[in-house]
Formats: C-alpha cells, sequence, structure tokens
C-alpha cells in the first residue's frame, strides 16, 4: 500500500515534514504497516529521435510506517535500522552508500548524501511509528536539510552513479522505500529470536560496526550548538547506540544520539 505525495513549490524542509505528517495521519486512521508516502521529482528528458526518460531531480523523500511488536523503549533505534535500509536500497542502484552515526546517509568518503528520522505516535490501530528518509538525488542538487552544526560536504546519487547510469526517477525512491520497510522487518525477527538481549540494535549492530563511517578513527564531538566537548578515538558502540571516544590521556566517554554530532578530528 502506497500513496504518492504532491509538493508544489514549497521548501525540501517544508516537504519532508508533510510526508511524514502524511504518513502519520494514515497510521492515526489504522493504516496497516508497510504503508508508504512517497515523493520525488523528476526531469523527463528526450535525445534526438530517442527514448524519453525521466532522470531524479533535486530530493527524494519517503516514509514507511512501522508497528513493531518490540518494546516501546526499542523504537528510537528505528532511525538506524531504516537508515541501514535506506543504504541497501542506495547500494543496489549502484551509489557508494554507508551509515554514520546515528543515522547519516553518506558516501565512501563521508559526504552526506542523506539521512533518516522516525516519529512515533498512537491512533486507531495502535502504536505505530514512520521512518522517514530523504536523499539527495539530482545532478549537483544538495537539497536534503542537514541539522548539524558542522554540516558535511553534500553529494547526490546521480554524481555517485553518473547521469548515464541514474536510475529512473520513480525507480529510485521505491526502491529505497521498499529496502527500508525490509530492514525494518529483519530487525522485529531479530528482536523476536532474541537478538535484542544487549539492546534493541542487537540484530544489526556486528554488521554496522564492521563498517561504520570513522570507527576507529580521530574525531571530535560536537554539541548542538558547535561547541566541541571531546576529542579522541571513535572505538565502539553498543547495543542501545551509544558512542564510546577513547580521549587522548585514555579516558573513555559515551556518548547517546541526541545529545552530540561526531565530525572528523
Amino acid at each position: 500500500m502506497a500513496a504518492d505525495k504532491g509538493a508544489g513549490e514549497m521548501t525540501p524542509r517544508k516537504i519532508w515534514d508533510d510526508v511524514v505528517s502524511d504518513a502519520c495521519e494514515k497510521a492515526r486512521e489504522g493504516a496497516p504497516a508497510g504503508t508508504k508516502v512517497r515523493w520525488h521529482k523528476g526531469v523527463t528528458t528526450r535525445a534526438w529521435f530517442g527514448p524519453r526518460r525521466t532522470r531524479p531531480a533535486d530530493a527524494m523523500y519517503l516514509a514507511v510506517l512501522a508497528r513493531p511488536k518490540v518494546p516501546m523503549g526499542f523504537f528510537d533505534s528505528l532511525a538506524t535500522v531504516g537508515g541501514l535500509g535506506a543504504v541497501e536500497g542506495l547500494r543496489s542502484l549502484g551509489a557508494d552508500a554507508r551509515l554514520a552515526w546515528p543515522a547519516t546517509v553518506v558516501d565512501g568518503s563521508g559526504r552526506f548524501l542523506g539521512s533518516v528520522r522516525c516519529r512515533a505516535g498512537y491512533g486507531e490501530g495502535g502504536v505505530f511509528i514512520v521512518a522517514s528518509a530523504g536523499v539527495n538525488v539530482g545532478e549537483g542538487e544538495y537539497s536534503v536539510p542537514q541539522d548539524a552544526p558542522e554540516p558535511l560536504e553534500p553529494v547526490s546519487v546521480v554524481d555517485l552513479v553518473g547521469p548515464d547510469d541514474a536510475p529512473a526517477a520513480e525507480d529510485a525512491v521505491n526502491v529505497v522505500c521498499d529496502a527500508v520497510a525490509a530492514a525494518i522487518d529483519r530487525w522485529e525477527q531479530g528482536i523476536a529470536a532474541g537478538q535484542g538481549a544487549a539492546g534493541p540494535l542487537g540484530p544489526v549492530l556486528g554488521d554496522w560496526f564492521d563498517e561504520m563511517p570513522l570507527m576507529g578513527q580521530p574525531v571530535r564531538v560536537l554539541l548542538p550548538d558547535g561547541r566541541e566537548v571531546a576529542a579522541g578515538a571513535l572505538v565502539g558502540i553498543d547495543g542501545w547506540g551509544r558512542v564510546t571516544v577513547r580521549t587522548d590521556d585514555g579516558s573513555e566517554l559515551e556518548f547517546s544520539s541526541g545529545q552530540v554530532f561526531l565530525r572528523p578530528r
């Protein structure tokens, strides 16, 4: 079940907020898990005597409704789980995507490709959570908002795969949307199988740790206002998504997502 969201001349942040709000409204009305809301914009081109082709332009925004049968304290981890799904979908499109802590989608060199947000609520069908993603897709277009005090250099899917190999706009948003939904389903199954004993990220932590950007590298820890509160090496992450930074004097400091941002040192 899916709905496509039109957006007119609105800011990227307003478009994203509307996609999330639309998904939440459907959830409150009792829509089932797996319901999707998608927005994208395409540019149709036609070579002389050649076929018409719609390429992605600007950004795509999507939201997936989940009703996971897990403890409510686990819901905060859905941004990370959804982010891993978005990475999987983007990789299937040929983009070199990775997930930076806690839910920022970057390319192999750490440039900003997109991010994931989550919103929980309650309605006719009970408790729900909406996992939403925004991804830069168009050539030279970088409109997905960054909420960090030190924004990363942006990049887009078309930049990474090349204009000739760029997926059609409709294909791109559908692939990523389906991958996010599939990742949430696998995560829920992992929790049901007992893989969440050490925390909600138990089912995905090993794979994420092995390829997490900045793991083992020098980092700076920044507050939302940009102040640096620590510097050292990123040395670990636990099942609750808390990272450990080892400072130059050997102290180990633990930080939760939402409190700080990590940037290369």
